[in-house]
């Protein structure tokens, strides 16, 4: 009769130390996964900002050079007058600046 008792016993013993060391485990993989996030978390925004950047980048290529063309359209649109001086655009006259100082 003393042998059911003991083989209960052990039993939820057994049980209780399982539960203990399966709520352990989940603890401690919750705490490295944390730290793995946390450590990653600043490569993953480095690596979605350059996403963005390069799409911004990309965005504003497209624009210019639509911009471009319909400067490009309206000047060769335009006849140009002897005696008249030709009008550049900012970014033309930097670029021309940038020649001048490195002819310089």
């Amino acid at each position: 009769m003393m042998l059911p008792l003991l083989q209960l016993g052990k039993s939820s013993l057994t049980s209780q130390a399982f539960m203990k060391g399966l709520i352990q485990g989940a603890i401690y993989a919750g705490i490295v996964i944390a730290l793995l996030f946390l450590c990653l978390l600043p490569l993953i925004v480095k690596h979605i900002r350059k996403k963005q950047a390069k799409k911004t980048a990309a965005i504003k290529a497209k624009k210019s050079s639509k911009v471009r063309a319909s400067q490009e359209l309206k000047t060769s649109l335009k006849p140009e007058e002897p005696g008249k001086p030709i009008v550049a655009t900012f970014s033309e006259s930097r670029i021309l600046e940038k020649q001048d100082k490195r002819a310089s």
